[in-house]
Order: C-alpha cells, then sequence, then structure tokens
C-alpha cells in the first residue's frame, strides 16, 4: 500500500462508517479496513487519536481524521469522480438527519425491545457492555432524551421530508447522488438495525432510494491489522498545515479537543493549526512517532491547558 491511502478504523455495524463506506464505493475509492471492538477499550487506536470516542476515524500516513465530516473530504479529494452539488434544503435535511433523526432511530423503541435487538445481535454479554457503554455518551444532548412517542414523531417526519425532496428524482443530488444523500441514509440504516422500523414498510421512495445507495457497496477494501496501520504512520510524517491555520494565535499551546453534543472525551495535545474549519493537534510517542489529529471546528471545541 501507498502511505497516502485511507486506513478507517470502524465496525461492521456502525452507521456512521456506513455512511463513507459507502461513498468510498460510489466514488471507486480504495480503502484499508481495521475492524475495532463495538465499544472502548481500542487500545491500539487510542495510541494514534488519543482518548477520542466515536467511530469512524480515518488514517492518512501519520495524519488521523475525526469525524466523518472531514473523512468525506478526505475521501472526496483522492478522486476525480465527484458528488452531485448539495442544494440548501438537501443540507438542511441532512443537518437534521444527523443531529435529530439519527437519535430518534434510536430512542422509537421501548428499552426491552432495543435490549432485545441488542442481545440478538451481540449476545447477552456483549449487550450489558454496549448499554454500560452508552450510558453516557449522549448525556444532557437533548435529542438522546426523547421518549419513544416523541422519537417515533420526530422520525415519521423525517421520512415524510426525504420523501417529499426525492419526489420522482433517483437521489437527493438528482440523477447521481450528493454528499446528503449518505448524509439522510445512515439515521435509516440504524433504525433498521435496530428494529425501530422494517424496510418493508418504508415510503416506496425512500425504500427505492436506499436500496441505490446500497447498492454502491464498500467498493475497493482491503483488510488490514491495527499494529501494521501503526507500522504506517511510524513510518510516515504529517502533511504540513496551512499557513493561514498556522498562524493561528494559540498555535503551541497544550489544549483538549472534545465534541459538544456526545462522545465528550477530550484529546490533548499542542495545537498545531486552528481556521474556520479544522483544528489540528500534534500527538508524540514513542509507539508511533508525531502525528497530526485533526477535527472540524464545527461541532468541536478546544480548550487551552493551564500550565
Amino acid at each position: 500500500m501507498k502511505n497516502s491511502d485511507i486506513i478507517l478504523y470502524h465496525y461492521p455495524a456502525s452507521p456512521y462508517a456506513e455512511k463513507v463506506r459507502l461513498m468510498a464505493g460510489y466514488l471507486t475509492v480504495p480503502w484499508h479496513s481495521v475492524d475495532v471492538p463495538i465499544q472502548p477499550p481500542r487500545e491500539t487506536l487510542a495510541l494514534l487519536a488519543g482518548g477520542y470516542r466515536r467511530i469512524p476515524v480515518a488514517q492518512i500516513g501519520a495524519d488521523v481524521y475525526c469525524d466523518t465530516a472531514l473523512i468525506s473530504e478526505q475521501i472526496a479529494s483522492q478522486t476525480d469522480k465527484r458528488l452531485a452539488e448539495d442544494s440548501e434544503s438537501a443540507i438542511a435535511l441532512a443537518d437534521h438527519a444527523e443531529q435529530q433523526a439519527f437519535f430518534a432511530a434510536i430512542r422509537q423503541n421501548s428499552q426491552l425491545k432495543t435490549a432485545i435487538g441488542l442481545i440478538m445481535k451481540l449476545g447477552f454479554k456483549g449487550m450489558m457492555a454496549f448499554a454500560k457503554d452508552r450510558a453516557t455518551f449522549a448525556v444532557g444532548y437533548a435529542p438522546a432524551m426523547l421518549s419513544p412517542e416523541q422519537a417515533k414523531a420526530v422520525f415519521n417526519e423525517y421520512l415524510e421530508d426525504l420523501t417529499s425532496h426525492l419526489g420522482d428524482r433517483s437521489f437527493l443530488g438528482g440523477d447521481e447522488p450528493c454528499l446528503s444523500d449518505f448524509r439522510c441514509y445512515h439515521p435509516i440504516f440504524l433504525a433498521i438495525a435496530f428494529r425501530s422500523v422494517k424496510a418493508s414498510r418504508l415510503p416506496a421512495p425512500i425504500k427505492a432510494w436506499m436500496d441505490r445507495v446500497a447498492g454502491f457497496g464498500w467498493g475497493q477494501v482491503a483488510a488490514m491489522t491495527d499494529r501494521e496501520a501503526l507500522e504506517v504512520a511510524k513510518s510516515s510524517s504529517p502533511l504540513p498545515i496551512s499557513e493561514a491555520a498556522a498562524a493561528h494565535p494559540d498555535v503551541g499551546e497544550w489544549v483538549t479537543v472534545s465534541p459538544t453534543d456526545t462522545g465528550k472525551v477530550p484529546v490533548t495535545g499542542t495545537l498545531v493549526g486552528m481556521d474556520a474549519n479544522r483544528i489540528s493537534l500534534l500527538r508524540r510517542s514513542d509507539d508511533v512517532g508525531d502525528v497530526h489529529v485533526h477535527f472540524p471546528a464545527v461541532g468541536f471545541e478546544c480548550t487551552k491547558i493551564n500550565q
């Protein structure tokens, strides 16, 4: 492999990973797959990304990308094939899908029905470990606190809006998919996995659209071990930071970066760049050497550590 290849840390049932896997499939971008546990600890990944809690994570050489917003950008940058343009209304729908409908997809079921579904997928011990891990994952985030009745209303309204946006088109982007198609897909992928909805009962336009998006598949995937991925990082150097980002007044400070909504586990490092789009930290260890860890500026906060 080349050190410029994408390495994706994920697990098969991850809905956010499905979003970028299908996007890679559509754009014919090859990638390397490192399977990780469904919940921490993920010790090898922690060497690269610190305590970052959420999946997926992408690695290119000695650069690590957290959050699918950045991962999507990296996938798109590796091909001449382009996604269709996103309309403003499609972006608004996709924002709603990821901020509201995603959690409604989970919360529609009673706790008993959710537990039974998890036992069928993970076994009893796996269900208990998953439940314990997720108990604090979204504490304080209002969309994740809905009652089953509220969640059903939110999710049904989302399906109605998506049906309206699709109309008689193949995709939200028209004849070809846009980024919003992939962002709107994975909440329904999650709802089906949690048995909150049955695929056969989805509105016909959404069912056909889901089949088209799923048909892209994961593309060209090569399995890789976590140790092999660490060796890639160790044999690489982080890419240069843009001049504008490197000029931020806090560059050189010891900071933490954490999400502002869910999975609020801080990652600690030295700030090497920050602008309106991205926050970048330097992390250094004997195991992998120097690594740059990147986060979107939107949805994350960077805090200086008093020394």
